[in-house]
């Protein structure tokens, strides 16, 4: 279930102007993979699984996080996103009960750049095809399997597309 928007020279052009950086300020940095994802059980197997890797995690607990990280910038430097849907299970806040990944998406949307790719690992039925389809909407690369289906290799093969995406990015 992937759709995929490719970085092409004009890809590259917009996102200069859209915010700002080149694939010249992007190779100075490590990439970063932002993980919104409120189960520590979940958190522990990406961690694993991205151990010895070049990738930076940034962890988000709650929606709360995940819109304040969004909204804050740094998005020339994030390689890609792993994304659940429900998040109550680490509610930081009171706002934060009522937030889900839906509430994040607008954000996305606007501050990543097109093509960036998206792992949603949701177990929500309903709720995870819309995300997909509104992130493919906004021309992103979705990729969605269920955590409980996701296998690590499965994840690495994500992971190099990651990587692939992120060279094109550079330059």
């Amino acid at each position: 279930m992937r759709s995929s928007a490719s970085i092409s020279h004009l890809g590259k052009l917009a996102a200069e102007q859209k915010f700002g950086w080149s694939g010249k300020n992007a190779r100075m940095m490590k990439p970063r993979l932002v993980l919104i994802e409120d189960s520590a059980y979940r958190i522990d197997a990406f961690i694993e699984w991205l151990a010895g890797s070049e990738f930076v995690l940034i962890v988000c607990r709650s929606g709360g996080q995940a819109k304040g990280m969004m909204s804050r910038g740094g998005a020339e430097a994030i390689a890609g996103i792993m994304l659940d849907h429900d998040l109550t299970e680490s509610t930081i806040t009171e706002h934060d009960q009522n937030m889900s990944a839906t509430d994040v998406l607008p954000l996305i949307a606007t501050k990543m750049r097109r093509g960036t790719p998206i792992l949603i690992h949701s177990h929500n039925p309903g709720q995870a095809p819309k995300m997909h389809r509104a992130l493919d909407a906004a021309r992103m690369s979705v990729t969605r399997t269920r955590f409980a289906s996701l296998t690590e290799s499965a994840f690495l093969e994500w992971l190099q597309e990651v990587r692939d995406n992120w060279e094109d990015v550079c330059g």
